[in-house]
């Protein structure tokens, strides 16, 4: 017979009476931190980070309260508590360890976005792929914004569910600083609004001005290849970053980080920095000076192609390659950085991180054996780029080759889109 028994029924109480007490102790202390808020705002002025510190723990708290309530409806003569999935998984939190890449999220989290419980949790540049292509823009600036100046997350935006639904979720988050008062990580509470109507934006902003029709685009595709490394090669730290910024234009970027960086910190600066207005030249520099480290950016490639003008306008740091391009038929590597350059209908253009068992990469590219008519598309153009670099590698005898990453842009006719890996 086992040592073990069930709670009998005189305990029960006990129990339950303990859970109640939690619950009056979580509301004290709720209402003892939101006493402390309103001292605050009606002294000196809080930081913006602060206001959104005292928000995301209120949440929290709040939440404490919620299980610990369902907790005590859980004995028996109480309401049975809701399904998981139920009415209640309307808000979920998450956070981002900028340090160490780990990603934590909520399981209530999963239910409102209407994922897998136990699935892989999306970083911080995988996240805008849940939502509706023209809310993605919001998000990334919300996110660049926070990493960048420090600037509380606060909006709405809709997410596409794994049911196939569109849901409104708002977003409040703050950047958490280390001892040194560098962003180390970023915490955020989402919350399924779509019952209460509230519109897509920033919280509070005003909604801008109409933007004049745009000229007819290139059709211009995108494609992303990442090469593994070899059995035994160190930690992969390639990255590499395609979006389309809110003028319409499309940012490139790949590179190879130096250790202990983390690769949303990097890829969101470099986003952030070319979103607000600078060349892709100036946000490497910048990038540099604004992280943490020594060479905190590393071997990096940064590209800004504007698929209106076919204007392209790149930079990159010391030892990483430009970038090929093909026209009529002729691949070359360009020559200079900054704007001057033109992707005309039938150009491809070809940007390759290099690495440990990769160094002859641009030779191999430049060799590439490419249809002379052209007609590839830019999945076609990245798969064999891939191959090339992989059949060159070989088996690495001491699993030593570390991995390596294509981006491939086709320039045809048509509409214009962009791809993210």
């Amino acid at each position: 017979m086992s040592s073990r028994s069930p709670v009998s029924p005189a305990a029960e109480p006990s129990v339950r009476g303990s859970v109640r007490a939690l619950i009056d102790g979580t509301r004290r202390v709720r209402g003892a931190l939101d006493a402390v808020r309103q001292g605050a705002e009606g002294g000196e002025p809080d930081p913006p980070r602060r206001r959104a510190l005292y928000d995301l723990a209120l949440r929290q708290l709040d939440d404490v309260g919620g299980h610990l309530g369902r907790l005590s409806e859980g004995w028996p003569g109480a309401e049975p508590p809701a399904a998981p999935g139920g009415p209640e998984a309307t808000e979920g939190s998450a956070e981002w360890d900028l340090l160490t890449d780990e990603v934590c999220w909520s399981p209530e989290l999963y239910r409102v976005l209407g994922r897998e419980a136990g699935s892989r949790a999306l970083s911080l540049d995988e996240l805008p792929s849940l939502l509706l292509p023209e809310d993605q823009p919001l998000l990334t600036a919300m996110v660049t914004d926070c990493l960048i100046d420090g600037r509380p997350m606060d909006g709405a935006f809709r997410v596409v569910r794994g049911d196939g639904t569109v849901r409104t979720l708002h977003m409040n988050g703050a950047p958490v600083l280390d001892e040194h008062g560098s962003t180390a990580s970023l915490r955020a509470v989402l919350r399924d609004v779509t019952a209460a109507g509230t519109p897509v934006g920033r919280t509070g902003a005003t909604p801008p001005p109409p933007s004049a029709p745009a000229g007819p685009a290139a059709r211009t595709t995108t494609a992303v290849r990442e090469l593994p490394p070899g059995p035994d090669a160190a930690a992969d730290r390639t990255w590499c970053d395609t979006l389309t910024l809110p003028d319409g234009r499309t940012l490139l970027a790949l590179g190879e980080r130096p250790p202990g960086l983390s690769r949303d910190l990097l890829v969101g600066t470099v986003r952030g920095l070319v979103a607000g207005g600078e060349t892709p030249q100036d946000a490497l520099e910048l990038a540099a000076a604004l992280l943490p480290g020594a060479d905190p950016v590393g071997r990096a490639l940064c590209c800004v192609h504007d698929p209106v003008t076919g204007a392209l306008d790149w930079g990159r740091t010391d030892g990483h390659p430009a970038p090929l391009l093909r026209h009529e038929g002729v691949v070359l590597p360009l020559d200079h950085g900054g704007p001057g350059e033109h992707l005309l209908p039938g150009d491809l253009l070809l940007l390759h991180t290099t690495g440990t068992g990769h160094d002859n990469s641009t030779d191999l590219l430049l060799a590439l054996p490419l249809p002379l008519d052209g007609h590839l598309d830019a999945d076609a153009c990245a798969d064999l780029a891939a191959d090339a670099l992989a059949g060159a590698a070989g088996p690495s005898e001491d699993g030593q080759r570390g991995a390596a990453r294509v981006i491939a842009v086709r320039v045809g006719s048509g509409a214009g889109q962009a791809g993210h890996g």
